[in-house]
C-alpha cells in the first residue's frame, strides 16, 4: 500500500497545556523502570479511559541527539489513545530524562546497539500494565534506533505486532533478513521529503523488505519523529494503521475443551474489541488438514478478526498441543479408528465456539482443508448454527457427506489447484469439482486455480484467496435481515 503525502486538545505543539482548551478524558502519569543493564529509563504512560478489558499499545521511542518523547504529546500518543489504545512515550538512554551518566552524542556502536535494551524494556513495562494487553504491542522509532526496533521486534514475536519506522537508517543484515522473511509482521515507513534521496532510499527499505500485505509507505513533511506533528497528518493516519494491525488483532487466549469421546483439545480463542457488552459477534472455526496444525490458519484467523469476527483455531487429537499420552500421536502410533474421529474434536470446538460469551452461536462458519473436508461436513451435520463451510482441496466426499451435500442449502465455498494429483493418480481438482457438482445449495461456489499448492497451502501461493474467504464470510455470516453483498 502506498500514500502520498492537529493537535492534542489542551496541549500545545511541544506538548505543554494552552490556556482556555478542554483536555479529553485521560489517565497520564509519568514513569520509570530499569533495564537489564541497570539504566533507569524515564517516559509518559497514556491510558485511554472509558474501556473494558484490557487494551492494545505502542511503545514511542525519542529520536536521539535530535528530539525527546516529547515530540509524541501532542500529536502521536494523543492520536493512539484516542483509538482505544495506550501509549508509552520513552527517553531511551543517553537522552531527555534518561540522560544517566553519560551523552548519547559520546555514545560507541555497542552502546547504541545496547538500547535495544531500552525498546526491550519498554515492551515489557506497557505489556505489564493493568488493562494493557501484552500481546498488542507496536513500537514506533526514529532514524538511527531502526535496527534496534527491529531487532527487538524479532526477540520479542509474542508481543510486538507492527512497527513503525521514520527516516530508518540503515539495517544490519539480520534485521533485513528478518523483515523479509516474518510476513506476520506488517511495517509503516515514513519518508521526509527533507531527506536526501539516496537517504529516502534507506528509509523505504523496510517497506519493500516487508513480504506483509498491510505494510506501508507514507511521504511526509520534515524527516524523523518531526514527521508526526505535520502535515499530511501523519500521526492520525498511522493511529488509524495501528488500531487495524494491532488493536484490531483483538484478544488471544489459550483454551482447552474436551470431546464427546474424552480427548482433551487445545487451541486459540481470538475475540475481537467489542466496545457494547451486550454485542454478538460471528465466529469461524478452523480445522486443520491432517498433516498440518492450527498454525496453518495463523494469517487467515488474524484477518478475520480484524473484520470483528471471533476465530478459534485448535489442533485434532494426537498432534502438537493435542497430544493426549498414552492415546497416540498423529505420525507416530495414533490408530486409524482414532484418525475416524476427528470430526468429534471438530464437533467439540464448534459447541465450545457457540458457548462464548460474545459470539452469536446462529452465525458460526467452519473452514477446512484436505483430508479434513469430510470430517468437517461430518462435524456439520443436523448442526443449524453452521451457516456455510469454506473448503480447500477437497478429497472425495464419503457416502454420509455425499447425503449431506444433496439434502442440505448450506452454501460451499470449495478452492482447488488445477492438476493437484496425488502419488497414485487420485485428482482433488475433480474430486472438488465432484462436491461443487453434488451441492443443493445455489449458492455454493467453486473457485480453481494455477500453481496454487494444495489445501491451506492456497493462503500463501495465492495471497488474493484471503480477501475472497473474507467476502465469502461478511456475506454468508451477516445476521438475518442484511442485505448480502452481490459477487
Amino acid at each position: 500500500m502506498l500514500l502520498g503525502l492537529a493537535g492534542f486538545a489542551g496541549l500545545n505543539a511541544y506538548g505543554q497545556e494552552g490556556a482556555g482548551t478542554a483536555r479529553p478524558a485521560e489517565t497520564r502519569k509519568e514513569v520509570s523502570f530499569a533495564t537489564e543493564d541497570g539504566w533507569t529509563i524515564y517516559g509518559t504512560l497514556y491510558m485511554p479511559t472509558n474501556i473494558s478489558g484490557p487494551v492494545a499499545g505502542a511503545v514511542m521511542l525519542s529520536e536521539p541527539g535530535i528530539r525527546n518523547r516529547d515530540v509524541h504529546s501532542a500529536n502521536l500518543a494523543r492520536a493512539v489513545r484516542e483509538k482505544g489504545m495506550a501509549a508509552l512515550t520513552v527517553d531511551l538512554r543517553g537522552t531527555g530524562s534518561s540522560y544517566g551518566k553519560k551523552d548519547f552524542e559520546v555514545f560507541s556502536p555497542k552502546d547504541i546497539a545496547d538500547m535495544e535494551l531500552d525498546i526491550k524494556a519498554a515492551v515489557n513495562f506497557l505489556g505489564s500494565q493493568k488493562n494493557v494487553d501484552g500481546h498488542r504491542i507496536a513500537i514506533v522509532g526514529a532514524g538511527t534506533m531502526a535496527d534496534n526496533v527491529v531487532r527487538a521486534a524479532a526477540e520479542n514475536p509474542a508481543a510486538v505486532q507492527a512497527i513503525v519506522l521514520a527516516s530508518a537508517r540503515k539495517l544490519s543484515a539480520q534485521s533485513r533478513d528478518f523483515l523479509a522473511s516474518r510476513n506476520e509482521l506488517p511495517v509503516f515507513a515514513l519518508v521526509g521529503e527533507k531527506e536526501l534521496k539516496s537517504s529516502q532510499e534507506i528509509s523505504a527499505k523496510p517497506y519493500f523488505l516487508s513480504e506483509n500485505d498491510h505494510s506501508t509507505i507514507l511521504f511526509g513533511t520534515d524527516k524523523g519523529a518531526g514527521m508526526f506533528g505535520r502535515p499530511p497528518k501523519v500521526a492520525e493516519k498511522v493511529a488509524d494503521w495501528l488500531a487495524e494491525n494491532v488493536k484490531g488483532l483483538g484478544m488471544v487466549s489459550d483454551v482447552s475443551f474436551k470431546s464427546q469421546d474424552g480427548w482433551t483439545i487445545h487451541g486459540n480463542l481470538y475475540m475481537p474489541d467489542v466496545l457494547d457488552k451486550n454485542a454478538k459477534v460471528p465466529a469461524v472455526v478452523f480445522i486443520h488438514g491432517m498433516h498440518h496444525e492450527q498454525t496453518a490458519w495463523f494469517e487467515l484467523a488474524r484477518e478475520v478478526l480484524k473484520k470483528n469476527m471471533a476465530a478459534l483455531v485448535f489442533d485434532l487429537r494426537g498432534n502438537r498441543k493435542s497430544i493426549n499420552e498414552g492415546k497416540g500421536r498423529v505420525g507416530v502410533d495414533l490408530s486409524q479408528e482414532e484418525s475416524a474421529k476427528f470430526y468429534l474434536d471438530a464437533k467439540a470446538a464448534i459447541d465450545f465456539m457457540a458457548s462464548q460469551k460474545g459470539v452469536d452461536s446462529s452465525r458460526i462458519a467452519l473452514a477446512t482443508g484436505t483430508a479434513s473436508c469430510n470430517q468437517t461436513v461430518r462435524a456439520a451435520i443436523g448442526d443449524n448454527r453452521i451457516r456455510t463451510i469454506v473448503a480447500m482441496s477437497f478429497y472425495s466426499p464419503d457416502p454420509d457427506v455425499k447425503k449431506f451435500l444433496t439434502t442440505s442449502d448450506m452454501p460451499l465455498l470449495l478452492l482447488a489447484n488445477l492438476n493437484d494429483r496425488n502419488a497414485d493418480g487420485v485428482s482433488l481438482d475433480e474430486q472438488t469439482k465432484e462436491v461443487y457438482k453434488l451441492s443443493k445449495s445455489k449458492e455454493t461456489q467453486l473457485m480453481l486455480f494455477d500453481d496454487a499448492g494444495r489445501g491451506t497451502n492456497m493462503l500463501h501461493e495465492k495471497p488474493e484467496v484471503i480477501p475472497m474467504i473474507l467476502r465469502w464470510f461478511d456475506d454468508k455470516l451477516a445476521p438475518a435481515g442484511v442485505e448480502k453483498a452481490s459477487r
